[in-house]
């Protein structure tokens, strides 16, 4: 469930079915019900009577429908019919949990970190706000995005927060569909190669402050390798978990960026590839393999990227029966051909 959900059954509780707007960026929005649910909440909207003749209006769907608007969505003088209290109160409900960045490590960072994990806590407002709404990100850094605190331990103590999840790729264990009251991120750019430990470091400061957490660290198939690793990606990963009830294997293709998938493709295919001998070894892959990894965001020119990458010859399933057909070395565990 999302915040729009919310919205749109306090909209079908008061009978409405269409809602107009003249705000041009929830109309150009690709989720324009979700964008007036985060507006309500931030109160630089509301709710009222449909003063303004408007010809077209948004279905509680997000279509548009050419049809006049129950209801109007901007600023309005009076009327209101739904207030942001109304919306926030049954949202609470709910149970929408909090992202939380820890900046722990922040002066560890060079400038040019820095810089990019400022836009790495903007761009996971952008995706907080197509799931809930502003006040469930909460960022231990004082940068003017989302709700500031000066540490965990005083957010967490502060909102007795009592179910928490550490985000750490060194946790033992694995992160699934358990649902937390809050899932701690560190807030860790590391273009130098020298922060790895530091989200166990948040762990153990937590621990010294007697909060009680869990450590999970979010694996595709049983490995790390084609996990997305930005702060943005990770918390996508977790609300369409928690929230959308995807299962963790999808929400991370659905979030992979293509370079990150070619990166787990070139660790598997030495798996599964023959090897063969022809006076000099070397290993084989069947184009149809590329049907085995569906569960990674590819497309077939990364697959033959990956191939030339790690130096594995692609083959027909024909060519391929042909090889499986030759003499196998078992010592050496490889086809052997004789091209004489």
């Amino acid at each position: 469930m999302r915040l729009k959900d919310v919205f749109v059954e306090l909209l079908k509780n008061k009978g409405i079915d269409r809602i107009g707007t003249s705000i041009s960026k929830i109309i150009k929005s690709d989720d324009p019900i979700q964008k007036m649910a985060v507006y309500l909440t931030c109160k630089k909207a509301s709710v009222c009577c449909a003063k303004k003749k408007l010809k077209y209006s948004f279905d509680l769907n997000g279509n548009t429908v050419i049809a006049p608007p129950q209801v109007y969505f901007g600023k309005c003088g009076g009327n209101v019919i739904l207030t942001a209290e109304e919306l926030l109160s049954n949202a609470k409900k709910v149970g929408f949990p909090y992202i939380l960045i820890d900046c722990s490590f922040y002066d560890l960072h060079s400038k040019k970190e820095k810089k990019s994990l400022l836009i790495q806590i903007r761009e996971t407002l952008n995706v907080v706000r197509r799931f809930m709404w502003d006040e469930r990100l909460i960022v231990t850094l004082n940068c003017g995005i989302g709700v500031y605190y000066p540490s965990t331990p005083e957010f967490i103590k502060k909102k007795r927060v009592k179910k928490v999840v550490l985000l750490d790729p060194n946790a033992g264990k694995e992160f699934d569909e358990k649902k937390a009251e809050c899932y701690i991120i560190g807030g860790i750019v590391d273009k130098s190669g020298n922060k790895r430990g530091l989200t166990s470091k948040i762990g153990e400061m937590l621990e010294k402050e007697g909060i009680n957490f869990e450590s999970r660290k979010i694996l595709l198939k049983g490995d790390i390798t084609g996990v997305p690793d930005r702060l943005n990606t990770i918390a996508e990963i977790v609300l369409r978990v928690v929230l959308d009830g995807e299962n963790v294997d999808t929400a991370i293709k659905k979030v992979q960026k293509p370079i990150i998938a070619r990166k787990r493709l070139a660790k598997e295919l030495p798996k599964i590839a023959t090897r063969v001998d022809v006076g000099k070894a070397f290993r084989v892959v069947c184009k149809s393999d590329f049907e085995k990894f569906d569960w990674l965001n590819l497309r077939k020119e990364d697959f033959y990227k990956v191939c030339s990458q790690i130096n594995h010859i692609v083959v027909s399933d024909n060519v391929m029966d042909e090889i499986r057909r030759c003499r196998w070395d078992e010592k050496r565990e490889r086809y052997v051909l004789n091209l004489n």
